[in-house]
């Protein structure tokens, strides 16, 4: 929850929502400066009632990564100065275990059970880390074990091959998150020769509740030396064609979230823009269809004017000068707390409060008292901590001729508590504190007549209070009126002392019709500006570079499943699903993912400037570029690159 306060401490309030924003980046800023890198959120929800001045950040997707992140609030006073917040340092901390993985990905091993032992060598300086499901290494605190064992993807293949020393299992300690793993073939182990067997590592921590999956590595097992060689070598171009159909999945399901996300963003783009017309309607507000953006700067342009216009026109004032407000527990002069619109009621108010509208009020006690010593005595004050709250009325409560919900009589000349016609610019708990303990339960009615009807009514069922009339009469709680001490005086014989009118409510009106148009303003420069990312991240669907790299996917995949008909390996599940991915890329009709999945950050994109538009790339600011494109992958005679 945010606010923005002025320099006496006072909230500010009928602030725009769009002005306020919160940053969000890896790592600490310098002094007050936010990093370069910063993810900017808009306001999430505004408090039903805007005078209230608070604003609300709400479902914002924690960072995936661990680390430090420094989030940071700004204000944009206008185009050039922002007001910023101090920063708040966050620590993203990982979530629950959910897999066992190594650091790094290994190759796929060939082994032979051959003496050599590097060519029995199954994995050498593996290191097992546990991770939650954003990849995140966890755990650190757990204490176990790691048990190796290997097992062959057919069920009636008895012939596995067994670890040095010729045994089936093996046990490694995981200590401190992690769990260092060597692991070597028996010489003449058994086995069928040119067969895909499974390293699994199953682990064993007593300390978690649920257990974990086993992590699965293949290898490929040789009876024979040279051909385990050959093997080897069409093993490395496998792996090397899997990681470049990898890099173009990546690519190709970046296009297609990219293109998603744009067209979730013109959707809710025209949802914004219709909801806001539809509004502006509700203020007979009518919209033409051409040339719209014109129409409402220049209707803005006279709403303002008219606005500047009504603030000029004369108004009612209170000429009491104030007590400077040097203290903070100083509220200022009763007359200058409250306003009231309607000029007879305010004259008889006035005229009614004219002891107590020169007494200053204060918080505390002690406030009043330096004021009283500074005027020598002279100053009425009135401080807050020495009421008795318990006896004010309830401000809410209804008139006396109404009792549990039920009219008693019909009464006559219009009634209503004198507190409710008066309003408060500030400090309204406080103001209704001291209205309701000057007023009490006093009553405007229209005139003298009307007043003596309702009180001989209400006498007859419960006290009635002091009743003001519209037109300067006063008859008192106890019954009494007539005489010059129950006539109000002519309003310029109060001498300016008054209570002021308040604003008028069709500056509030303006005000509103003005926040709408802004609004609808934004909302058109952003549909516009969203559909034109669409369109064109849509035309580079279609362009050769694209073209060529579905081809080149094509080519690579149907290299692998040559390679792996040579290994005999089970076929890699890349090569379909990559096909889907095209397939899907290819549909004009993608259904829009859920909003949660669209929060989530693609995690790869290439820096090659022929593949992704300007306007998709800044749409994936956020995101870590792979500094090799797919095409430098292509062949086993070229270095891999990640």
């Amino acid at each position: 929850m945010v606010s923005v306060l002025s320099e006496d401490d006072n909230i500010i309030k009928n602030i725009n929502p769009a002005r306020i924003s919160m940053k969000m980046w890896k790592g600490l800023g310098s002094g007050n400066r936010a990093s370069t890198d910063v993810t900017v959120f808009s306001c999430s929800k505004v408090k039903d009632d805007k005078e209230d001045g608070f604003f609300y950040f709400r479902d914002k997707v924690i960072p995936e990564r661990v680390g430090t992140y420094s989030i940071q609030f700004t204000f944009a006073m206008d185009k050039t100065n922002i007001l910023s917040s101090d920063q708040i340092i966050v620590e993203v901390v990982p979530n629950d275990p959910v897999r066992l993985l190594p650091d790094p990905l290994p190759a796929t091993p060939t082994v032979s059970n051959v003496r050599a032992v590097t060519s029995r060598t199954l994995v050498k300086d593996l290191c097992l880390c546990i991770m939650d499901e954003y990849n995140n290494c966890t755990g650190a605190d757990l204490v176990g074990r790691v048990i190796a064992k290997i097992k062959s993807p057919s069920e009636d293949d008895t012939e596995i091959p067994q670890f040095q020393g010729k045994i089936s299992t093996i046990e490694f300690p995981f200590d401190r998150g992690s769990a260092e793993i060597n692991l070597v073939l028996a010489e003449n182990s058994p086995g069928r020769d040119s067969t895909e067997y499974i390293l699994v590592f199953e682990p064993d921590l007593p300390a978690l509740k649920k257990p974990l999956e086993p992590y699965r590595l293949s290898f490929m097992f040789y009876n024979d030396f040279k051909k385990q060689q050959q093997m080897a070598t069409l093993t490395r171009e496998r792996d090397q064609l899997s990681q470049s159909i990898g890099v173009y999945r990546n690519w190709f399901d970046t296009t297609n979230q990219l293109v998603n996300e744009m067209k979730c963003q013109v959707k809710e783009a025209e949802t914004r823009e219709t909801h806001l017309k539809n509004e502006l309607r509700k203020h007979q507000i009518e919209l033409p269809q051409t040339n719209t953006l014109q129409y409402v700067d220049s209707l803005i342009k006279k709403k303002m004017l008219d606005q500047d216009g009504l603030m000029k026109q004369p108004r009612r004032t209170c000429t009491l000068p104030n007590f400077p407000k040097g203290n903070q527990d100083i509220l200022g002069k009763i007359a200058h707390l409250a306003q009231i619109e309607d000029n007879e009621a305010a004259k008889v108010i006035s005229w009614h409060l004219a002891s107590d509208m020169d007494c200053v009020v204060t918080l505390t006690t002690e406030a009043a008292r330096s004021i009283f010593d500074e005027t020598q005595g002279r100053q009425q004050v009135l401080p807050l901590d020495s009421i008795y709250k318990k006896t004010l009325p309830d401000w809410n409560k209804p008139l006396p001729h109404l009792r549990n919900g039920k009219i008693c009589f019909r009464p006559i000349g219009n009634p209503v508590f004198a507190r409710d016609l008066l309003t408060f610019p500030d400090n309204v708990e406080h103001c209704q504190t001291v209205f309701g303990m000057l007023l009490g339960d006093t009553i405007i009615i229209d005139n003298l007549d009307a007043a003596n009807h309702y009180r001989k009514e209400v006498v007859k069922i419960a006290h009635c209070p002091t009743l003001l009339t519209r037109e300067g009469d006063r008859i008192r709680s106890n019954g009494k009126f007539g005489g010059l001490q129950n006539k109000a005086p002519p309003m310029d014989k109060l001498r300016g002392m008054v209570f002021g009118a308040p604003v008028p409510k069709l500056y509030s009106t303006f005000s509103g019709q003005i926040d709408l148009l802004q609004q609808y303003r934004a909302a058109v420069v952003k549909l516009d500006n969203v559909n034109k990312d669409l369109d064109l991240q849509l035309k580079s669907l279609n362009t050769p570079e694209m073209l060529k790299k579905k081809q080149e996917l094509a080519e690579q995949e149907k290299s692998l499943m040559i390679i792996e008909q040579k290994l005999g390996m089970t076929p890699s599940d890349k090569v379909s699903e990559s096909l889907l991915q095209l397939t899907v890329l290819d549909m004009p009709d993608t259904p829009i993912p859920p909003k949660r999945m669209r929060k989530e950050t693609v995690k790869k994109l290439y820096s090659s400037e022929d593949w992704v538009s300007s306007s998709a790339k800044k749409q994936l600011q956020q995101q870590q570029p792979l500094q090799t494109p797919p095409s430098e992958l292509n062949g086993s005679a070229r270095k891999r690159k990640a």
